[in-house]
């Protein structure tokens, strides 16, 4: 009997050990917010879009992202992360709905939309 409960500590043991270094080894993945300080704007207005991180490294580009029909086109709109945070401004020069979101690898921000007037 005690060499089976010896057997079960000792397997359990490995187990929890295995266990442990697996969640240690495996990092948090890279997350970006996002946010417009304006959702409906005037032809030509400016937007400023602010974010925080996690995950991504000082320095590292975030570039802004506008849907057009099912994919997402990258704009020539990018900032360096500073302090796990990030700004920049785009001016739209098109009426209507623009969906935006911001990209750096695979991490990517959950979607804000902002209507052009």
């Amino acid at each position: 009997m005690n060499v089976r409960i010896a057997a079960v500590s000792v397997v359990s043991a490995a187990l929890v050990a295995v266990g442990a270094t697996s969640a240690v080894a495996a990092p948090a993945p890279a997350t970006i917010t996002l946010k417009a300080n304006h959702t409906t704007v005037k032809l030509g207005d400016v937007v400023t879009f602010t974010g925080k991180s996690t995950g991504l490294k000082e320095g590292s580009k975030v570039t802004l992202q506008v849907k057009s029909g099912r994919t997402w086109k990258s704009l020539p709109v990018t900032a360096k992360v500073n302090h796990s945070a990030y700004k920049l401004t785009d001016k739209f020069q098109k009426k209507g709905v623009e969906v935006l979101r911001v990209k750096d690898g695979a991490a990517v921000s959950k979607a804000v939309s902002v209507t052009v007037r």
